[in-house]
């Protein structure tokens, strides 16, 4: 869906371990074509740069995050592209280090930054919010039962523990969701946390925004959401809902949907990779005469 013209330029906005922009990069052919592989994690980058895929300029690698997508593209002195890809969330890498605090899985400091170059770290943001706005970070990014007992519980383990870590966070939450839920509520705590340490609602504004100014008439964008609210962004992007209000004008968007409901992995593939599970992938292709 993404390569529509092999002799393209096309960008991977979340590089991570490299697996989709080398996917690209075989699908290219022609002396143009290349990949822009972008990332918000230095070590990202500096992994991709140290095994690229291809050598420059067939494979570029760059930080950047969604918000900065559109200055990274005009530093390399590329004004449009033929597609855009965003694997949302975490990659495998960034959840299995400990340092990073992302998984409740082992104990870590809770800083939860993707981009280092953030400067609050979760242990921070916990200690600036008040109970009631951590209890609707839970609900609305975590969709989280029993926000407010969970906000309460962090806060106290807040005033317990300077710095809060991985482990202690867990500890605090942990008897408000026993039984076999309960790595699921865990996950959904921490995944609250990362998504407002990260600002990930607002990057991926960003970057839908910038898309429909960046890709080409005819080029592609594909997200791929784990979250209901990120592919809610997603879908209302494409999609706009039609408004019922008669002196209203009906939203426009330079979005053509590829599929109307979004495509999941299949047994096989959560077989091989059980992390996939919750994926939701959307495509769209941009209107032709749609003003940039």
């Amino acid at each position: 869906m993404l390569v529509t013209d092999p002799k393209g330029i096309y960008v991977d906005a979340t590089l991570g371990a490299g697996g989709h922009a080398a996917g690209i990069v075989a699908a290219l052919e022609g002396e143009r074509a290349k990949v822009i592989a972008l990332d918000c994690d230095p070590a990202a980058v500096e992994r991709g740069n140290a095994a690229p895929p291809a050598a420059p300029p067939r494979f570029i690698a760059a930080r950047a995050r969604f918000s900065e997508v559109e200055a990274a593209l005009t530093a390399l002195g590329v004004s449009h592209v033929d597609g855009i890809l965003a694997d949302l969330g975490i990659s495998s890498a960034q959840l299995d280090d400990p340092a990073r605090g992302l998984s409740f899985a082992a104990d870590g400091p809770l800083d939860m930054r993707l981009d280092p170059t953030r400067p609050e770290s979760a242990d921070a943001l916990i200690r600036r919010l008040g109970e009631e706005e951590l209890a609707g970070l839970f609900s609305e990014l975590g969709e989280l039962p029993k926000s407010r007992a969970a906000a309460r519980a962090v806060r106290r383990a807040a005033a317990a523990h300077r710095p809060l870590t991985t482990g202690t966070l867990r500890d605090a939450l942990a008897s408000l969701y026993p039984g076999p839920t309960r790595s699921r509520r865990l996950a959904q705590a921490f995944q609250a946390l990362r998504m407002a340490v990260n600002r990930e609602i607002e990057e991926l504004e960003a970057l839908l925004a910038a898309a429909a100014r960046i890709v080409r008439p005819g080029g592609t964008l594909v997200v791929i959401a784990y979250h209901s609210l990120e592919d809610r962004m997603v879908k209302r992007a494409f999609t706009p809902p039609p408004s019922y209000d008669l002196w209203v004008e009906a939203p426009k968007t330079p979005w053509i949907p590829i599929m109307k409901k979004p495509m999941r992995p299949s047994a096989t593939e959560i077989a091989r990779n059980p992390r996939a599970r919750s994926a939701l992938l959307r495509a769209a292709r941009r209107k032709e005469g749609f003003g940039c």
